[in-house]
């Protein structure tokens, strides 16, 4: 992962205010809230990274594809190759690999689309493979099926708030991960490894709950898109960057709750 590059957090004032609320023992919602500020910025470039928004599109696109005769064939006009009769696993792989293509075209690999493709594997794999009994004995025509079924208004909006609480929780833990990780032991923030599991639970609850505003819309939005032409990379993108924005509203809104 990406993440794992960056040795400590920036130096800016927004970032030594994130390291002295960690240090205080500051709940987690407090230390996500200055977490989100200082990141806000880089929150806004990330939306607009074309990695980023391609791997949207591509989980926009794959229930739609589902629900075509030739499914092989519809993904491979995405640049997803996958043998006949693919299995989830055998997609999410084909996934992987087109999002490395499409970065290799855009000639340049950036942490913000490897966060992006880790999370649209993520929530391929977990949310459509809720719907599976056995994810690994389902037969072909139930795999197409159950992926089929996230093109409604219903089931894409749960697939595509888990892909950005995913990539809101990441985006975040790119910034705190190692600095979390000095705060762990004996008369520090975190007394244990398993304090550091709970706030990391807990942080990753927030970004999800900060996401719910997503399912509002992300649904129509795509049944709205596709009766209208279709969807293609740009309306992806533009929706990428709304939602940013609108995530970032949220976790505004949460910040500010707690100082009033």
């Amino acid at each position: 992962m990406g993440h794992q590059r960056l040795g400590t957090l920036p130096r800016s004032k927004l970032w030594r205010d994130v390291v002295e609320l960690i240090d205080q023992r500051a709940d987690v919602e407090a230390v996500a809230a200055a977490t989100s500020l200082a990141a806000e910025q880089s929150m806004i470039d990330a939306s607009q990274d074309a990695t980023v928004q391609h791997a949207f599109y591509l989980m926009a696109k794959i229930p739609l594809a589902a629900r075509e005769q030739d499914f092989e064939a519809e993904l491979g006009r995405l640049g997803i190759h996958v043998a006949n009769g693919p299995t989830l696993t055998d997609l999410v792989c084909g996934v992987m690999g087109a999002i490395d293509s499409r970065t290799q075209q855009v000639g340049k690999r950036s942490d913000y689309g490897e966060i992006a493709q880790l999370s649209a594997a993520e929530a391929l794999y977990g949310v459509i493979g809720r719907e599976m009994r056995d994810l690994f004995g389902v037969d072909a025509v139930a795999t197409k099926s159950a992926i089929a079924g996230f093109a409604t208004v219903k089931q894409f909006a749960v697939l595509a708030r888990d892909f950005f609480a995913r990539l809101t929780r990441r985006h975040i833990n790119y910034y705190l991960s190692r600095e979390l990780s000095k705060h762990v032991g004996p008369g520090r923030r975190f007394p244990s490894v398993r304090e550091h599991r709970v706030f990391e639970d807990a942080l990753e609850l927030h970004c999800r709950e900060a996401t719910r505003v997503i399912k509002e819309y992300s649904g129509e939005w795509l049944s709205k898109q596709n009766y209208e032409g279709g969807i293609d990379p740009g309306k992806a993108g533009r929706f990428v960057s709304y939602a940013s924005e609108k995530i970032r509203d949220e976790l505004r809104r949460r910040r500010n709750a707690r100082v009033a």
